[in-house]
């Protein structure tokens, strides 16, 4: 029977080739696991930001995994033989997929091996399960353990018709509350972009996809430059490029609607994010879609800030209206495609209040930090994942 002193040998399976929520997550759950003592192993892509981070935390990285979308069973029975090589060669435990992407590698490297390791998989995404027969078979034979990150998510799952219910676990992301503190400062920051300690300073981390609603951001800014309503008021955009083009494409976006870099600094890409979120005083998130998980509103929480963000996937569980930060309805769009529509209007004034009434703000942020605490600590989080692995082990 499986003890919580037991340590276990866990491959954890990242398709990704750039950072993104969910390889953010994977990556913390490996250095927190590894810390505890399990031994680590990392399959992911050759030059990906998952190898280059992984061997920054000295764990073991096989990264000539293919992980190739559509049907390509070349590609699939490479990944698979792979798999079952490391699963043989270092007695592996438990097989974590991370993406949808490389589940079905897991699954079926899994059932090839001898011993068979136990495949955990997280499911990150809002958009639903088709409930096939395959899905089914993945999940009710092939699969552990299913791990939900948000209620958003795990309320879909538990909806599936055919799906096992017992073999499905939410265990919310969490997020390092002393890297991420109300205690940082954000002088340095202020002081690298020219920007006052007292000047109204307006934040948005994202990455330059769609999705991410820097439109919306852009036109709702426009609004409270055209009717002065946060006078002095100075904005930056911290954002992941993953695609060539993208940026210059997204500031000549800023620069149509007649914001210029006197008042929106893009800063790119950014190592030191938790000091951008120390000088800001509002951050905005206007998503227009996905938001399984929220890495953005656990950060700014747990730094102490309030968010104005829509009421997309997981962030009105995260974010409670009124008391930690606003949620501004997002609805349906009506072109029949999946991002939804977001009114830079109503989006600015909840902008509008916070940044006016620093009070509430400050409010808002001491209360959003709390909230973290009390659900979000990643220490939490781990505790909660060990012991899905360690469960699911047993007898093994």
């Amino acid at each position: 029977m499986a003890s919580m002193s037991r340590k276990l040998t866990l491959l954890h399976l990242v398709s990704l080739m750039g950072i993104g929520g969910r390889c953010a997550t994977a990556l913390r759950q490996m250095r927190l696991l590894s810390a505890r003592g399990h031994h680590v192993i990392v399959g992911c892509l050759p030059g990906s930001t998952a190898a280059e981070r992984a061997r920054a935390m000295n764990l073991e990285v096989f990264d000539t995994f293919h992980f190739k979308r559509g049907f390509r069973p070349l590609s699939f029975w490479h990944d698979a033989w792979l798999l079952k090589h490391i699963c043989k060669t270092k007695n592996v435990d438990i097989v974590h997929a991370h993406l949808s992407q490389e589940s079905w590698v897991a699954c079926l490297g899994a059932k090839i091996c001898s011993p068979k390791p136990v495949v955990i998989r997280s499911r990150g995404v809002v958009v639903p399960v088709k409930p096939h027969v395959f899905n089914r078979w993945m999940h009710n034979s092939l699969t552990g353990h299913l791990i939900a990150p948000s209620t958003v998510i795990y309320e879909g799952l538990r909806s599936l018709r055919g799906f096992n219910a017992e073999k499905m676990s939410l265990i919310v992301d969490g997020v390092d509350t002393e890297k991420f503190s109300p205690r940082n400062d954000g002088a340095a920051i202020r002081s690298e972009f020219n920007i006052p300690a007292e000047t109204p300073l307006l934040v948005m981390v994202a990455r330059l996809e769609r999705v991410k609603g820097h439109d919306v951001f852009f036109k709702a800014l426009a609004t409270l430059i055209r009717d002065s309503a946060v006078p002095g008021l100075r904005a930056i955009c911290a954002c992941d490029e993953r695609t060539p083009g993208e940026m210059a494409k997204t500031i000549a976006m800023a620069r149509a609607e007649g914001i210029d870099e006197s008042v929106l600094t893009f800063a790119g890409m950014r190592g030191d994010v938790e000091n951008i979120f120390a000088a800001a005083d509002v951050i905005a998130l206007p998503s227009r879609g996905s938001e399984g998980s929220s890495r953005v509103a656990l950060e700014a929480g747990a730094s102490g800030k309030p968010i104005v963000a829509t009421s997309v996937g997981c962030l009105p569980e995260v974010i409670q209206h009124g008391i930690t930060g606003l949620i501004v309805p997002a609805s349906a769009p009506s072109n029949g495609g999946t991002l939804k529509s977001i009114d830079p209007a109503a989006f600015a004034l909840a902008l509008r209040r916070l940044l006016k009434d620093r009070t509430e703000s400050r409010r808002m942020g001491a209360t959003a930090r709390r909230r973290v605490e009390e659900l979000y600590d990643e220490r939490t989080m781990i505790e909660r994942l060990e012991a899905v692995y360690l469960k699911s082990c047993e007898g093994r």
